[in-house]
C-alpha cells in the first residue's frame, strides 16, 4: 500500500493550519468541551486519513475512533509507527489494532513518516519504491568510529534528499519527527476528547527506534512507550528523566533485522540489545537492576516469556518480553497476542 504523500507547505497556509496546533498544557482536554471536532470526518469505528502541517510541511495521519467513541468521555490516545518503508495505512490493516480499539475503547492514531522515491537493490533491477522513515536520531548521525552502528561492507540504503550528504550506517528521515508528534498530539487533544494522562506509543522496527526515542524526548506527554522488534543504534541507548513513562519492549528470537541480542544484522547493522535498552531505562526509573519473570496470560503462546525491573519510582514499569518470531508482528492461529500484550501493558499506565 503506497504512503500517504508526504507535501510542502508555505506561506499564509502554514500560519492557519498550525494555529490548531499551539501546545497545550498537559492537563488540558479542550477537545470534550468543542463541538464535533474531529469526529464529523471520521466516524466512530471506522479509519480516515487525514492530514496536518507541521515544520513547512503537510503530513499525513491516520485515525480510527473507537466504535463507542461519545466526544464527552475522555479516551486513552495510541499512537503506532510504522516501519521502515511502511506506511498508516499498511499499519492500520496488518496490527489488528482497529479491532481492539473498538472492543476497548481507546482513540488509535498511526502516523505517517516522510517520503520520496527511490531504488531499492542493486542495479538496474531495484524495484523503485516510497521509502518512509523515521528519525530517531541514530541512524542519521555521524559515524562513530569508536562503535560503528554497521560494518564497512553494510547494505547501503536511499539517502532521504532533506539530509543533504547521508555518511556510513545512514539512512533514516533527518526532518521533526519528534516534533511532529509532539503537534500531533496537541491537535489531537484539541479536536478529539482525549484522556491526556493516558497517552501511550508504540512502534515496530524503525518505528519501535522512534518510539525509543519519543520516550526520551517526550517523557513528559507519554504514559508509556513499546518499541517492538526496533532498538536504537549502537551508541545511542538514551533514557527519560524520571519520572519518565513506562517501557515495553517485544522482540522476536528469530529476528536477523532488529536482532534481540546485540548481534549484527543480516545486512550489517548492529543495534542496541533488548537487554541494554531495558536495563538503561530501569536505571532511569530507579528500578530494580535485575528482572524477573512475570506472568502473562499469553506466556507459551510462539514461546513467548516476559521478565520485568521491578520496584520502579512512581509505579512505572519496565518489561521486556521475547517470543519465537523473526521480524514480523507478534501472532498465532489463535489470535494477535503481540496487540493484545501491547493493550494490557498501556492499559496499567498513567502519567
Amino acid at each position: 500500500m503506497p504512503a500517504m504523500p508526504t507535501r510542502r507547505l508555505t506561506g499564509v497556509a502554514i500560519v492557519a493550519f498550525l494555529a490548531v496546533v499551539a501546545p497545550l498544557a498537559a492537563a488540558d482536554s479542550p477537545g470534550c468541551s468543542s463541538a464535533a471536532g474531529l469526529a464529523s470526518a471520521a466516524p466512530p469505528g471506522t479509519s480516515v486519513d487525514l492530514e496536518l502541517a507541521h515544520d513547512g510541511l503537510i503530513r499525513g495521519y491516520r485515525l480510527h475512533l473507537p466504535a463507542r467513541y461519545d466526544g464527552a468521555s475522555p479516551a486513552p490516545l495510541w499512537l503506532h509507527v510504522h516501519g521502515y518503508t511502511g506506511s498508516a495505512r499498511h499499519s492500520d490493516g496488518w496490527t489488528g489494532l482497529s479491532e481492539l480499539s473498538d472492543r476497548e475503547g481507546f482513540v488509535l492514531v498511526f502516523p505517517q513518516g516522510t517520503s520520496f522515491e527511490a531504488s531499492l537493490g542493486d542495479g538496474a533491477g531495484g524495484r523503485r519504491a516510497a521509502i518512509t522513515s523515521w528519525n530517531d536520531l541514530a541512524c542519521s548521525a555521524p559515524l562513530q568510529p569508536e562503535a560503528p552502528a554497521c560494518r564497512e561492507d553494510a547494505d547501503p540504503y536511499p539517502c532521504p534528499p532533506e539530509c543533504g550528504t547521508c555518511g556510513p550506517c545512514n539512512w533514516c528521515s533527518c526532518h521533526d519527527d519528534v516534533g511532529y508528534v509532539a503537534a500531533l498530539i496537541d491537535h489531537l487533544a484539541a479536536e478529539l476528547c482525549i484522556d491526556t494522562d493516558r497517552v501511550f506509543a508504540s512502534g515496530y522496527s524503525n518505528g519501535g527506534m522512534f518510539v525509543h526515542r519519543l520516550g526520551c524526548a517526550l517523557g513528559d506527554r507519554l504514559a508509556a512507550v513499546a518499541p517492538m522488534h526496533g532498538y536504537l543504534a549502537r551508541g545511542f541507548n538514551c533514557a527519560a528523566e524520571a519520572p519518565g513513562p513506562s517501557m515495553l519492549l517485544i522482540g522476536g528470537t528469530a529476528d536477523r533485522t532488529v536482532p534481540i541480542d546485540g548481534s549484527f544484522a543480516s545486512d550489517g547493522y548492529v543495534y542496541t540489545s533488548q537487554h541494554g535498552v531495558a536495563a538503561r531505562w530501569a536505571e532511569s526509573q530507579s528500578c530494580s537492576a535485575e528482572p524477573t519473570a512475570v506472568e502473562t496470560p499469553w506466556d507459551g503462546r510462539r514461546e513467548l516469556s516476559c521478565v520485568e525491573h521491578l520496584g520502579c519510582a512512581g509505579g512505572r514499569a519496565v518489561r521486556s518480553c521475547s517470543w519465537n518470531g523473526a521480524h514480523v508482528w507478534p501472532r498465532d492461529d489463535a489470535g494477535n497476542f503481540g496487540g493484545e500484550l501491547l493493550w494490557r501493558f498501556f492499559s496499567e499506565a498513567e502519567r
